[in-house]
């Protein structure tokens, strides 16, 4: 099983840092973005630069922060974020013909992706061997396997003291063990798996992409574009969706989060935020 990832997300119209978090507000819009990956709808929101930091020391990420804009517009968040990003990694894990051993063998090739997570239950943090146990929504953006179908993958994150089945076991900072499960949200799965007995070209994918999955694992809508040496991402989701497996947001209330960014690396090889907290701003009243 893969090293878990991790994130965060948001912005708005201040940040305020206290002991324990940064805090991010988020404001009501007073348009509705469209989910291109353009900056066109966000020249009137404040940006916020969040920082990040290793989970590898000999890592090849090397981002240092993300900038970020999020608001309200009806019963819709929206959030735009950038990045940077020297190469335009769109491809994962494509099969490459090995003329020696006369069949396919895994290329290096490693897609670029940003996840984002939100508190749903227990006490969440971003350091996921902490020793805390909780369960939270999980976004996650992915150039390959997700951009194309203009969507991130929706699944959870549970992070378990109780032994769960079929989870990744680790050890948390008190030497305990602990148990990670990311099920995937309810749905059609967004990708699948192929194999090939034949040479058919030197480099084959390895994934097949769902271009007409539903369900909750496609609740969350995204699009990004990579121009200029960074990646320009734009998301948005329901506030509530009405699904068991989705955070619910509420104006007003306030949502513990985190941010990861993975430059063409494995799963383990990433940079993370800090836990965040995202403050929901109440609406306008008419």
């Amino acid at each position: 099983m893969k090293y878990p990832l991790t994130f965060l997300i948001c912005l708005s119209a201040y940040v305020m840092r206290t002991a324990s978090a940064l805090t991010i507000s988020i404001p009501e819009l007073t348009s509705q973005p469209i989910v291109d990956g353009m900056d066109d709808d966000w020249s009137k929101v404040a940006a916020v630069n969040i920082p990040l930091h290793k989970t590898k020391a000999d890592g090849i990420s090397n981002v240092p922060q993300v900038q970020l804009k999020a608001g309200i517009y009806g019963d819709q968040v929206f959030f735009y974020m950038v990045w940077d990003d020297d190469s335009h990694d769109i491809m994962h894990k494509p099969f490459v013909w090995d003329n020696n051993q006369q069949k396919y063998i895994t290329g290096p090739q490693r897609e670029d992706r940003l996840a984002l997570q939100f508190e749903m239950t227990g006490n969440y943090t971003t350091d996921w061997f902490s020793g805390q146990s909780f369960t939270a929504d999980m976004w996650h953006w992915k150039a390959f396997r997700s951009n194309a179908t203009g969507n991130a993958n929706d699944k959870m994150t549970i992070i378990s003291r109780q032994k769960l089945l079929r989870t990744y076991k680790g050890m948390a900072a008190d030497g305990e063990p602990l148990y990670i499960q990311r099920p995937m949200d309810a749905g059609d799965k967004p990708y699948k798996t192929k194999r090939y007995r034949k040479k058919q070209q030197a480099l084959m994918p390895k994934y097949i992409i769902n271009e007409q999955a539903k369900g909750s694992m496609m609740d969350v809508k995204a699009k990004g574009i990579w121009k200029n040496g960074k990646w320009h991402l734009e998301l948005s989701r329901k506030l509530n969706t009405g699904h068991d497996d989705d955070v619910v947001f509420v104006p007003g209330k306030a949502v513990k989060g985190g941010i990861a960014v993975f430059n063409h690396s494995e799963s383990d090889d990433h940079m993370i935020s800090d836990t965040l907290i995202f403050q929901f701003q109440n609406k306008q009243t008419e």
